[in-house]
């Protein structure tokens, strides 16, 4: 009776001290934790790490895709009434700059929210994040796993 008890107390802890150490695969897919997003020009940082434990809005978007522009700008405004329980970060993926800064200024977006990256890391991010049919915005939890894609204002409103 004492070695089952003392197999099943060691199988229940080593279960559960291997239970700790796994994490789960990343993937920009709901119910996946969220994959890395690292900006060769953001000195390093990633704006995701810098909100880790908050509810973040990712949004990816080009001045040469209208629809993703607009969307941008719909949740940016979103973003910015009071109350909201979630960060707005935005990726731009044009390969100019200066077109990125022309625009962050033209739709009046919330500068500390937007971000743009080099074309190198451009790739990996496409890859990383499944953006290669289209732009998409995520929404990921306090835990860092996504929640939602393309979100929508009630959806946003529910959160805690």
């Amino acid at each position: 009776m004492n070695k089952t008890l003392l197999t099943i107390a060691t199988l229940a802890l080593l279960t559960l001290f291997t239970s700790a150490y796994y994490s789960a695969p990343a993937d920009s897919r709901i119910g996946y934790k969220a994959p890395a997003l690292i900006l060769d020009n953001n000195n390093g940082l990633s704006p995701l790490m810098q909100h880790q434990g908050e509810n973040v809005l990712l949004t990816f978007w080009a001045s040469s895709d209208a629809e993703s522009r607009l969307t941008n700008l719909r949740y940016d405004r979103l973003s910015r009434q009071p109350g909201v329980a979630y960060n707005h970060v935005s990726v731009n993926l044009d390969r100019s700059v200066n077109v990125f800064n022309t625009i962050v200024q033209l739709d009046d977006l919330n500068r500390s929210a937007q971000f743009s990256t080099s074309a190198d890391a451009q790739e990996t991010i496409i890859k990383c994040w499944r953006l290669n049919e289209g732009y998409h915005t995520f929404l990921i939890d306090k835990s860092g796993k996504i929640v939602a894609v393309d979100p929508d204002a009630a959806t946003l409103a529910a959160i805690k």
